[in-house]
């Protein structure tokens, strides 16, 4: 086919012969780069659950986005990560449906970034805490003595994973071995038990599992 044309053109042979190779070099590097870019596409966002919208818009329930300062700003994404949700399109949705701006709050606090090391590290304490209170006892109605209890009995049961983390020498939010958590939450539910009726106690179960982080190797999931 380069013979026909070369033979029925008027230009010099040996420059429309390099014209024609250099077209033909372009084109196939073309292909190849599109070939590549089929077979590492790009990961799409996971979507968010139902019940992490509804995590979401507990979490905002207690601040008001007019009068949004950087602290709190730090303190929803902290909450956020706590309860395992990531950004996702859904997520600013639900951001957005609570009344607030996702622009405003990452201005405010941006979100740790991969080399940031704080991004590994657990939750706080007083963000942990604060969760089972906005999370469970609130929702529950809980009275003084109760919520005292059930506080305390949180209390004990972070402060054992951080030692299960420590002994594992582990700086992340994944949890230990599964059997070593098991007899901490058995501890504090019984603690919890105690202090509620039956009906109630129910409740808090379901209440507990929703405010565990949903992420894989998050605290909550087993």
């Amino acid at each position: 086919m380069i013979t026909e044309i070369v033979r029925k053109s008027s230009c010099p042979s040996y420059i429309l012969v390099l014209i024609l190779l250099m077209t033909l070099i372009n084109v196939r590097s073309f292909s190849q780069e599109k070939t590549v870019t089929g077979q590492m596409p790009h990961e799409a966002p996971v979507p968010i659950t139902s019940e992490q919208r509804a995590q979401i818009k507990t979490i905002l329930s207690g601040y008001d986005p007019s009068k949004l300062t950087a602290d709190q700003a730090k303190e929803i994404h902290e909450k956020f990560r706590t309860a395992g949700i990531h950004p996702a399109p859904e997520t600013r949705d639900a951001i957005i449906a609570a009344g607030f701006d996702p622009e405003k709050l990452r201005a405010l606090a941006p979100p740790p970034g991969k080399d940031n090391k704080d991004c590994h590290k657990p939750p706080s304490s007083e963000a942990r805490m604060k969760i089972v209170d906005e999370m469970i006892i609130k929702p529950l109605s809980l009275n003084s003595s109760q919520s005292e209890t059930v506080m305390g009995a949180f209390r004990e049961f972070f402060k054992g994973m951080d030692k299960l983390r420590q002994d594992l020498q582990q700086n992340t939010p994944a949890p230990p071995v599964k059997s070593k958590i098991e007899p901490l939450e058995k501890a504090r539910d019984e603690k919890i038990k105690q202090v509620m009726t039956k009906e109630l106690f129910l409740k808090y179960q379901e209440l507990e599992k929703s405010s565990r982080p949903s992420k894989p190797g998050g605290e909550g999931n087993k």
